[in-house]
């Protein structure tokens, strides 16, 4: 077997294990400069597995990881797989109430966590009676032997992968062996990661994108990894490790492919020529940020749309390496490609919005835009401690409701129009907001748009809000004034459909999640709350 020889396993644990047996020496990841053999992960892991044993943790008991990107978060997660103990990967900026909310839903017996998240995890755990131990890194690094790893059964729980909550309720996405190794499987095949790929990634490991996506798939096939911190401030890092490490795989959403090129003006010292992949997901896949990118930056057919969810493990179809995109009729939606190996999609009627409908899936023709609906070895168990909310997605013969808006052509490649619980409707109309953003994004002078409808109830109908994060707050009101007539003029040119109101904001107002997906439902409810009131440059009603 070579080195780049996908592994045979049915837990990840004993996939890293293989793996480390394998290619002991060869690089897992780097991350701030230094690099970490799969050796020193599986030793490191054992180290961190017997200091979890020793603090109480026991097989099945839910262990919170809060860390940045770093060594130790790897440690930790594969240290609780070997004791059998089930990780539960947390975002850091969730808040006090928010982080204590998931700690007690996931039932946590334990958080793991790095000394600048100490303070904050402490008061969350003052709220989670059910959290007994919080530890850190000379906490777990052991030096009593590894203990043996417990064995697992494919359909046992491996982790908890908590949503980045665009509705603002995280829920825990039971996620199991065979769920992560399966998906992992065809996403290596989906991506073509071959051991001579370089892997960058930026995305938080707390996110499954992150997580499963870029730090559990490479090793599959051994492709070594680079990583970055998430918040990354300027995206000119991002390229700059791409040109030194030659890297030849990436993954982003949309707006990360946007920020580069309106952020890196002065490119000549960057090389992303080598690049063969850059996946774009989690969010709407612009058509023009993709030839914005391209043309930018000198690199032909390597952003490639690709389309997954948490619930669905990750992937469920990702767009091959070097193929001209396929837009649909109307250029407004790239499609994600075919189905990947094992996955099966379906468009169906969508439910009603109060999404009671427990009917039988009705199938649409070719070309009609419905719900996708999808069945695949990566379909969650089930959502943690939330039977209600597990009903609603899951059918009993486990088709997977993704909420999420598409259509197959006749040659079934899939395409992703929007989100259901995100459609407007405005003059009767279905709209997507993304198709308004795009409209106002395109505006040098705004940094980044977002759309949402409200119901009226002057009229009965929805009205149309932009609000505009601008990349210079200090402008004059005759600018600003400009610019709204500008935003009016151009969606209602483009979309046929007049924003009833504007609203200029500060850069970083507009509320998203982990993964970068706007929340469309807080964003309204903070225009209604007045709550944008302290961030406002400038409001315009039409």
């Amino acid at each position: 077997m070579g080195h780049g020889d996908p592994i045979e396993a049915t837990t990840l644990a004993e996939l890293m294990r293989r793996r480390a047996a394998l290619t002991p020496d060869r690089q897992y990841f780097n991350v701030y400069g230094e690099t970490v053999t799969y050796r020193r992960l599986w030793e490191q892991s054992g180290r961190y597995a017997a200091g979890l044993a020793r603090a109480g943790i026991k097989a099945t008991d839910k262990v919170c990881l809060i860390y940045p990107t770093c060594a130790e978060f790897f440690y930790t997660f594969f240290g609780a797989l070997r004791i059998g103990a089930v990780p539960v990967p947390l975002y850091p900026t969730l808040g006090v109430e928010g982080t204590a909310n998931i700690f007690r839903n996931s039932e946590a017996v334990a958080v793991a966590t790095i000394g600048w998240f100490r303070s904050g995890v402490d008061q969350s755990v003052a709220l989670a009676p059910n959290v007994r131990r919080v530890l850190e890194p000379p906490d777990l690094d052991d030096g009593a032997p590894s203990p043996p790893l417990e064995p697992a059964l494919p359909e046992d729980l491996a982790f908890i992968q908590y949503t980045s909550g665009s509705t603002g309720h995280p829920r825990g996405v039971m996620l199991t062996h065979a769920n992560v190794v399966e998906t992992v499987k065809f996403m290596a095949e989906g991506a073509e990661l071959t051991p001579e790929d370089r892997v960058v990634s930026w995305l938080p490991l707390y996110h499954d994108m992150g997580l499963i996506g870029c730090s559990f798939t490479p090793p599959l096939t051994a492709s070594p990894l680079w990583l970055l911190p998430p918040d990354l401030r300027n995206p000119r890092q991002w390229l700059e490790l791409i040109t030194e490490i030659r890297g030849t795989f990436t993954v982003s959403p949309d707006f990360g492919y946007r920020n580069c090129v309106r952020h890196v003006r002065d490119t000549t010292d960057l090389d992303l020529t080598p690049l063969k992949g850059a996946l774009s997901g989690a969010e709407p896949v612009r058509p023009s940020t993709i030839e914005a990118f391209e043309s930018h930056f000198g690199v032909k057919n390597v952003v490639l749309p690709c389309y997954g969810l948490a619930e669905a493990t990750l992937a469920v179809a990702i767009w091959p390496r070097g193929v001209p995109l396929r837009l649909d009729a109307s250029r407004r939606f790239p499609s994600v490609g075919k189905p990947c190996t094992g996955v099966s999609v379906r468009i169906v009627t969508p439910r009603d919005n109060g999404g009671n409908d427990a009917g039988p899936l009705v199938d649409l023709p070719a070309g009609t835009e419905g719900e996708i609906v999808v069945k695949s070895p990566g379909v969650m168990r089930g959502y943690y401690n939330d039977p209600a909310a597990t009903a609603r997605v899951l059918t009993v013969d486990r088709w997977l409701r993704t909420g999420d808006l598409g259509f197959v052509d006749d040659e079934g490649y899939l395409y992703v129009s929007g989100r259901l619980k995100d459609l407007m409707i405005l003059g009767g109309e279905n709209v997507v907001p993304s198709d308004i953003e795009e409209v106002v994004d395109q505006l040098s002078a705004v940094r980044y748009s977002a759309a949402v409808a409200i119901d009226s109830e002057r009229t009965g109908t929805q009205r149309l809000f932009v609000v505009a994060e601008v990349r210079d707050d200090s402008a004059t009101d005759a600018t600003w004034h400009e610019l709204v007539r500008t935003i009016v003029a151009r969606v209602h040119h483009a979309r046929g459909h007049r924003p009833g109101r504007v609203l200029l904001v500060r850069p970083g107002t507009i509320p998203k999640t982990s993964s970068g997906k706007i929340q469309r439902s807080r964003l309204a409810q903070m225009i209604q709350d007045g709550e944008l009131r302290d961030r406002l440059v400038h409001r315009e009603t039409h």
